[in-house]
């Protein structure tokens, strides 16, 4: 379960920023669209895990919903979930979380996380099990940002093909750090059944520097001991929608750990188009 646990809070970093900023241009503040996603996560070669994320996104405001999935046989050996909800607002100059829960339970023992966000600083208002505020400066925690809200803002760094550089402040509820997005150019995904998008991507890799507070080398997949990267691939699937990740690859001690998009729409708009497995 460990590893699972470690390869999934890896995945859940290159998920999240499949939600985008909404478009600069928004005629009727009220209007909002809702994104559908879907990604199978292979581990060593087998289905291990679905994500399912649901975008809310309005001209000022977001939530993202993410909901977890074991499959196959891997829900006999594994009886775990997660569940993960983050929301804020929109402005210029980026991002503002208001508040941000992630829960995940082991063999029906449930843990949690709630944050709120007032003055711009993380604080923890629930977590199960009970813990003491971690041991980090006030002036590292300033402008911090949870996870989804974290990695959402990279995907308004992928502002045209080859881009995604940015450095985000992020704080768990247990360690402060910076997620750092390094641009590697253009890849070309072939066709393949396992996932429902090939073309062009722009290709990223995503690295953990300068952790503070409680942490673990092996957090976030191993991304937290510096010595491994996750790379995921960034494509245009919707008009007025900022590219988003159609696949996630990283190695683990197990072997690679590949997240596949599979299934991309947008609710109440029929223009769009809607990605599916090829037949």
């Amino acid at each position: 379960m460990n590893l699972l646990r470690r390869v999934t809070q890896a995945l859940l970093l290159a998920a999240a920023v499949a939600a985008p900023a909404t478009a600069k241009e928004c005629p009727d503040p009220s209007a909002g669209r809702t994104v559908h996603l879907v990604y199978a996560v292979y581990l060593g070669g087998i289905h291990a895990v679905d994500l399912n994320i649901d975008l809310a996104l309005g001209c000022d405001g977001y939530r993202l919903d993410l909901s977890s999935k074991v499959e196959g046989l891997m829900r006999y050996i594994l009886p775990w979930s997660l569940r993960v909800r983050s929301e804020g607002r929109v402005r210029e100059a980026g991002l503002v979380p208001e508040r941000a829960h992630t829960e995940s339970s082991w063999r029906g023992k449930r843990r949690w996380t709630t944050l709120e966000f007032p003055d711009g600083r993380p604080v923890i208002v629930s977590a199960q099990p009970s813990r003491k505020p971690p041991d980090v400066p006030p002036e590292e925690m300033q402008g911090a940002i949870d996870i989804a809200s974290g990695v959402l803002s990279a995907a308004r760094a992928v502002t045209r093909p080859g881009s995604c550089a940015v450095r985000l402040p992020v704080f768990d509820g247990r360690r402060r750090f910076d997620a750092v997005f390094e641009a590697l150019g253009e890849g070309e995904l072939p066709r393949s059944r396992l996932s429902a998008y090939s073309g062009k991507a722009t290709v990223c890799d995503l690295s953990i520097e300068n952790l503070l507070g409680r942490r673990k080398q092996t957090d976030y997949g191993g991304l937290a001991s510096g010595e491994r990267t996750m790379t995921f691939w960034f494509a245009p699937l919707f008009d007025g929608i900022h590219p988003l990740p159609v696949r996630i690859q990283q190695d683990t001690d197990l072997g690679g750990a590949i997240g596949h998009l599979t299934s991309a729409r947008i609710d109440g708009d029929g223009e769009q188009p809607a990605y599916a497995l090829p037949p």
